[in-house]
């Protein structure tokens, strides 16, 4: 049993790091290898539009230090995308994964897609917000859900909108890092 957390916050030890360190705890609680991917900490490339994943399905052309990463999610059972909202949207960091991501979305002939990832598996979300309004980023935090997760075929086992973040720090709210763990456990039994 096998989780990924993809981890588009540049703070190794911010609020959005330590909520992903909280899930991933409870994952591990329940038997699951993890590995957190600290996206600002290596060497990653954006999507190149090469489009070459439009003719072998699930695999990105890119060469770099994420795609082993990429890679990985094809034998996972669940996965972990995480991020702080930056200039009223998701971080930079995590807009280079989701392009990423393409290379799993396989074109129809009807104009839809389907999910190159094998069935199955389970994603978690971790936004931190310093606005006080959980709402407020509401269609950036849905779009990375649907293009990350839901539009490859996983199932949303949690999601932590951590608002006020600046105020309110994750290492301190005792209530939102057990919620965490829950989710983290979550991960593996779909409960």
């Amino acid at each position: 049993m096998r989780i990924i957390a993809f981890n588009g916050s540049p703070r190794k030890k911010g609020n959005t790091s330590t909520t992903i360190k909280a899930i991933l705890e409870g994952a591990e609680s329940v038997g699951a290898e993890t590995t957190e991917v600290m996206l600002h900490h290596i060497d990653m490339k954006g999507c190149m539009g090469c489009l070459s994943c439009n003719e072998k399905h699930g695999v990105c052309a890119q060469k770099d230090a994420l795609k082993p990463y990429l890679d990985e999610m094809k034998n996972c059972d669940g996965v972990v995308f995480g991020c702080p909202i930056y200039m009223f949207r998701i971080a930079g960091q995590m807009k280079l994964l989701v392009d990423r991501l393409y290379s799993y979305y396989i074109p129809q002939a009807d104009g839809g897609y389907k999910s190159a990832l094998p069935p199955g598996k389970t994603f978690a979300m971790v936004i931190s917000q310093g606005a006080a309004n959980p709402d407020q980023y509401r269609k950036s935090v849905t779009w990375l859900s649907g293009m990350a997760g839901t539009g490859l075929g996983m199932d949303e086992v949690g999601r932590i909108n951590h608002a006020n973040s600046h105020e309110e720090p994750a290492g301190s709210n005792i209530e939102l890092l057990e919620e965490a763990r829950a989710i983290g456990r979550r991960l593996l039994r779909k409960t």
